[in-house]
């Protein structure tokens, strides 16, 4: 019988922020993850008892670990329980559910998940399904509009692969510069910047410092949860915002091959979907999270 899974085997400092956003540690009951919510009163015991238990690992960045309680009491309709650990880590939790130590994780979106697979020769997992989209944003302390933005000014940015070019494109979406022809957003950096009219500077931080690094630049990047965090509201106080789910930062929950189409898995995806997920998004962040549930179809 697979073990609980335990969270001092997973704390590992965070190189990187998920999905796209960082919101704070999640509302769980037990940030340790101790089971909880059972297989609820009169639901028939599984042969195994393992197939009524879902192990997942989330990352207490972002908005990830608030709908742990959620996910726990719809689950439960269904005779589940979810076994869950809330890490700060996005390193192990992959090659942990690579090693089938446990069934699923939720903490990254697709473009680092492809990335990280690659980079790590990983054969046994895989998307599961895709849970939201949430659009980053360019924000500012001192102006409402790039218009106001003067040249030479200071622009904060992430220093990761999987996100820094995420800035850059929608700085060339408006028109403020140029990048070299054919690069993805996934691969785009500083070095690919062609023509930079405005004389932009930037300023590369890691993720965790995005929000403090806002203070000491013109116009900085936020994730969309840190945004709301900060009292922003993403769609009118942005001066630019990602726009469209053709981009490859959708956030997904990733599984052990052996569970792919599972009805455990099916029970975890139902729950990720379910109606009391989206009020929670809509009441707490309002237009800033957007469901992928029609990507699953």
């Amino acid at each position: 019988m697979k073990k609980p899974i335990r969270l001092t085997a997973l704390m590992i400092v965070l190189a990187l922020t998920f999905l796209v956003a960082a919101c704070g540690k999640g509302n769980t009951d037990d940030a340790a993850g101790t089971t909880a919510g059972g297989t609820g009163e009169g639901t028939a015991a599984a042969a195994n008892p393992e197939d009524k238990i879902i192990h997942h690992i989330m990352s207490d960045a972002g908005f990830n670990s608030e709908i742990v309680k959620i996910l726990k009491a719809e689950l439960a309709k269904d005779g589940y329980t979810l076994d869950y650990v809330v890490v700060n880590d996005i390193i192990q939790p992959n090659k942990i559910v690579n090693d089938g130590e446990a069934d699923t994780n939720s903490f990254q979106h697709e473009a680092y998940f492809d990335q990280f697979v690659k980079d790590q020769g990983l054969k046994n997992i895989s998307r599961a399904f895709y849970t939201t989209f949430t659009p980053s944003g360019l924000y500012s302390k001192k102006y409402k509009s790039f218009k106001d933005v003067p040249d030479g000014a200071l622009i904060g940015i992430p220093v990761d692969p999987a996100n820094n070019g995420r800035a850059l494109f929608m700085l060339r979406d408006l028109g403020l510069l140029k990048l070299k022809d054919g690069v993805e957003v996934i691969h785009a950096t500083l070095k690919d910047i062609t023509d930079n009219p405005h004389r932009y500077k930037f300023k590369e931080v890691d993720q965790l410092m995005l929000q403090r690094t806002l203070d000491d630049v013109d116009v900085g990047f936020l994730f969309a949860g840190t945004a709301v965090q900060m009292g922003y509201k993403p769609k009118q106080d942005a001066l630019a915002l990602e726009d469209g789910k053709d981009l490859p930062y959708k956030g997904i929950v990733a599984v052990n091959n052996k569970l792919l189409g599972t009805p455990k898995i099916k029970a975890l995806q139902k729950a990720y979907e379910s109606q009391a997920i989206k009020d929670f998004y809509k009441e707490k962040y309002g237009d800033a999270i957007e469901s992928l549930d029609d990507l699953n179809k």
